[in-house]
């Protein structure tokens, strides 16, 4: 049976946090452990995570892309599995993962994001982008498996050389297409989760879609990312 490492990257999310990690304490599959990596939480976020976690990181970094990468490193289990503090997982969620990675050829899992408290925008532009968007990218070889909700066999992302640290978005984007050189990469619409919309009921779904325009045009001429982008939730 393969040892999944469920890893969670966290900065000041005591209003989302026992959500988050309550569902997937909850999950019914027997072998999986769950490493929490705050980034230097000045709440409550580590206190209510220790009633979870298995295990508590403490790392400064400006984004969540380090963060991931020292839970990966940390582990020794045969998958890691990303999601968000502000995000809740499926029930059946880490099984799903597994049976997606009973195929040995497979190395990476995506799924799909459904809005948390949806406005009915909410719904529409989720279904847009972050279910469509990814399944038709997929099917033309343009994998993206989103952070939320992913994993990947850990030697493999090891290997690979995990996230990209310079990047401040799109980190898991480049990670996915990176990962199609070494194994499979799929996209499993029954994968799915609750993630959060704070960040289009904060700033607006235009803004967020035109610094995902720039992010994608600097990515792909090679000269990386660097729009602010994680910084702009108010956690």
């Amino acid at each position: 049976m393969l040892r999944i490492s469920v890893i969670v990257p966290a900065l000041n999310e005591d209003k989302d946090i026992e959500h988050c990690l309550r569902f997937i304490r909850g999950q019914g599959y027997p072998n999986f452990d769950i490493t929490l990596v705050d980034s230097g939480s000045t709440d409550r976020t580590v206190e209510i995570a220790r009633r979870y976690v298995d295990k508590i990181l403490v790392m400064k970094a400006d984004g969540p892309g380090p963060a991931r990468n020292l839970g990966a490193r940390d582990s020794n289990a045969d998958i890691v599995a990303f999601t968000d503090a502000d995000t809740q997982v499926a029930p059946n969620w880490i099984e799903k993962i597994a049976e997606d990675f009973s195929d040995p050829e497979v190395i990476g899992v995506g799924g799909i994001f459904k809005p948390r408290n949806p406005r009915l925008l909410d719904r529409i532009m989720f279904k847009i982008n972050s279910d469509w968007w990814y399944r038709l990218t997929a099917k033309i070889g343009f994998y993206q498996l989103g952070t939320p909700n992913c994993a990947y066999r850990r030697d493999a992302f090891l290997r690979a050389g995990g996230f990209d640290e310079s990047l401040s978005m799109l980190e898991d984007t480049e990670l996915s297409l990176r990962m199609s050189r070494y194994g499979k990469l799929i996209i499993d619409k029954d994968l799915w989760v609750y993630n959060s919309a704070r960040r289009f009921r904060q700033e607006g779904y235009l803004r967020v879609f035109i610094r995902y325009l720039k992010a994608y045009f600097t990515l792909f001429i090679g000269r990386g990312v660097k729009e602010t982008h994680f910084n702009t939730i108010k956690h």
